[in-house]
């Protein structure tokens, strides 16, 4: 069948076959195989190993979080004793809330209800309290911490000092409320300062990111995760269907007595933003970018730094700005200073509600207005210590339309009084009117409900009173009124809300300059922050555009000195006024009236400050306006008393036309003041 050749050639495949199933059929042992030098002569096969990377360049926390329980945190049943801590309660079986978060009783309360059904009536103490004092983090490293973890936790301390002013101090033995930096399993935190002695958790993974740290020091100082935000559905999709069943109760938003968004927009680069495939079930998307977002193409779940908004929200949380205003203002003379405002009080001559006001509006000032607790001990405790003798004094709160508001002068500037729930203890409905009278049996100045008091009412009503205004930085000198050379780094409008960078085109969209400036133009505009006024946008001082939503824009504390206003005030050819305006620039830059609570969402002014004079030039037009009247009306008399001589026919005749004239020069009067009206406004 087959040829002397190919019989050779078939036993030589069969000896082959023999002797490879020989070979595979011993045993693997331990030991180590020589490996025979290769014959490049006879064919060989080469094997290739596929290996599948990670789609990001570090882990994120709700991975290295997967299925741990630190040693802190978890407690056996067996363990006993009163002083046993409780088990935190988290999401999915785990102790952790939205992956990364340890819940203090408290917060566990609010999201996950109590079993009996009732709240702790601590809800206003807990959320107002939660801050560091003064913005200080007192810290410990523990012992066995891992040493990239203390260089990673040290790095973002750095990077969040640099850019706030938040500080992070070694605890002493005095400091009782600290955080414990340590290098348990995960990386994990609290939210905001809970009392006593805290943990925060760089575990391994996480000890190489310094994104990691910061992300969960910022946890520490009372940020929870930005897609939590009650109004998160307007600018996110939640893809349910691709979330892992049991981690569907992460991706739901906060209860709003725990966190709130303060004015601020959604922030996509928020350093505290889930990844789009945070809890993925099947490696889907389980949260998608909509809305504005989706438009400017906006990524979320960076982990490189604090995001631009992060840094405003975090300077709001804890007042940097106005910080830094109480440390560079000052107030005219005679004026009392206290944080970022100005006092006068006046003893006499006392006036009622609408004479006080418009006394104090006389020094670019209103009737005060209380904005907060340490305001309010400001008040108290000067007025005890320097007018004794005094029991009432006329403030700024006004009711109208059945709602009580601070009466600041203006329509733009009433605000309801919401500074805490006492304001009430007197009868709305009866009074139009608060005062701040001491009361006779304890001696303690109260807040009180009376009447505005009218004319026909002197001298009842008639009180002492407090007049307010901002304190304000002295003026600088420069060529330009409007202060377009300026090139400073002041970094906040005069209401102490952070600018948005000019490079940046959210969450205010302008054409100013392009995002990926890298150079300051010529106007100064570029890269940063700070205060200016560009020449396409010229206003009447520097500005800029605010990382809040309502506020679009608002003025910069900046004020040029010397001929600074007399270029504008010269079109009035009143010299007087430029000369009074100059000498009070040169003692403290004026600007016109505003308020200066920075936690309520007042609406930019823009129709109040398209003008640079002050009350003072206000009130000269006033009395201009007056005279002009008043001797329009003086002419007209006189022009009567000499037609009563004529006849009853010219007498008539006179009249009407009389009649018709003066009603020509009243629609010129009102057209005048309308004019001066929307000049003003």
């Amino acid at each position: 069948m087959f040829g002397k050749g190919e019989r050779t050639v078939l036993h030589i495949i069969v000896w082959g076959c023999l002797n490879i199933a020989f070979w595979l059929s011993l045993p693997v042992t331990t030991a180590p195989l020589a490996v025979p030098e290769l014959d490049h002569k006879k064919p060989t096969a080469r094997i290739i190993v596929h290996v599948r990377q990670r789609r990001s360049k570090h882990w994120d926390f709700w991975q290295l979080n997967s299925n741990i329980c630190p040693p802190s945190l978890c407690f056996s049943s067996d363990e006993g004793g009163e002083d046993v801590p409780k088990r935190p309660r988290g999401t999915a079986g785990s102790i952790f809330y939205n992956g990364d978060i340890v819940l203090d009783p408290y917060s566990e309360q609010i999201i996950f209800g109590s079993a009996g059904g009732r709240r702790r009536k601590r809800a206003t103490v807990r959320n107002r309290d939660n801050l560091w004092k003064d913005g200080v983090v007192y810290f410990l490293f523990d012992r066995g911490i891992n040493p990239l973890a203390r260089k990673a936790a040290k790095r973002a301390m750095k990077h969040i000092s640099e850019r706030t002013c938040i500080q992070f101090k070694k605890k002493t033995k005095d400091n009782e409320d600290y955080v414990r930096i340590i290098s348990e399993p995960g990386c994990w935190s609290s939210v905001g300062r809970l009392g006593g002695e805290q943990k925060l958790s760089l575990g391994r993974g996480c000890e190489r990111e310094v994104g990691t740290a910061v992300h969960e020091l910022l946890h520490t100082l009372g940020f929870w995760h930005e897609h939590s935000r009650p109004d998160r559905d307007d600018y996110v999709e939640i893809v349910y269907p691709n979330i892992s069943p049991r981690y569907v109760p992460d991706f739901l938003p906060i209860n709003e007595t725990l966190s709130k968004p303060r004015g601020f927009p959604y922030d996509y680069k928020s350093i505290m933003h889930y990844k789009d495939r945070t809890f993925t079930n099947n490696g889907g998307k389980t949260i998608r970018v909509i809305g504005v977002g989706k438009s400017m193409k906006l990524t979320i779940g960076q982990r490189d730094g604090m995001s631009e908004i992060d840094i405003a929200q975090l300077k709001d949380m804890y007042f940097c700005n106005q910080k830094q205003d109480k440390n560079e203002t000052v107030c005219p003379k005679d004026w009392v200073k206290f944080q970022t405002s100005c006092y006068q009080f006046i003893r006499g001559p006392r006036k009622q509600f609408a004479g006080a006001q418009k006394e104090c509006q006389r020094y670019n000032g209103h009737l005060v207005a209380v904005d907060n607790q340490y305001e309010n001990n400001f008040l108290n405790k000067y007025i005890k210590q320097n007018f004794p003798n005094i029991r009432n004094w006329r403030t700024g709160g006004r009711r109208i339309n059945g709602t009580f508001y601070w009466d600041q002068g203006g329509v733009d500037d009433l605000r309801k009084l919401d500074f805490r729930s006492d304001w009430f203890t007197f009868d709305p409905k009866r009074y139009t009117s608060i005062v701040l009278r001491m009361n006779a049996k304890t001696d303690n100045l109260e807040w009180k409900g009376d009447w505005v008091g009218s004319a026909k009412q002197l001298p009842k009503y008639a009180y002492s009173y407090i007049c307010e205004r901002p304190a304000k930085r002295k003026c600088i000198k420069g060529d330009h009124p409007d202060g377009r050379d300026y090139r400073g780094t002041l970094d906040h409008t005069r209401d102490g809300i952070t600018c948005q960078n000019w490079t940046s085109h959210y969450p205010h969209d302008h054409k100013l300059v392009d995002s990926d400036a890298v150079e300051e133009d010529k106007d100064g505009i570029g890269p940063h922050n700070f205060c200016r006024n560009p020449m396409s946008r010229r206003r009447n001082r520097p500005w800029c555009f605010t990382n809040k939503l309502k506020e679009t824009w608002g003025y910069c504390d900046v004020s040029i000195c010397t001929r600074a206003f007399k270029e504008n005030a010269g079109d009035n050819g009143d010299t007087n006024t430029d000369k009074a305006r100059v000498d009070m620039d040169n003692t403290l830059s004026s600007v016109p009236q505003g308020t200066h609570n920075r936690d309520s969402n007042v609406v930019p002014r823009q129709t109040r400050d398209k003008n640079t004079f002050d009350q003072e030039v206000f009130s000269k037009w006033e009395s201009q306006i007056a005279d002009a009247n008043k001797s329009n009306s003086d002419k007209g008399r006189r022009r009567g008393h000499q037609r009563s001589t004529s006849s009853k026919e010219k007498m008539q005749r006179d009249g009407r036309a009389r009649n018709r004239k003066n009603s020509r020069g009243g629609r010129n009067n009102h057209g005048r003041d309308r004019r001066y009206r929307n000049w003003k406004s």
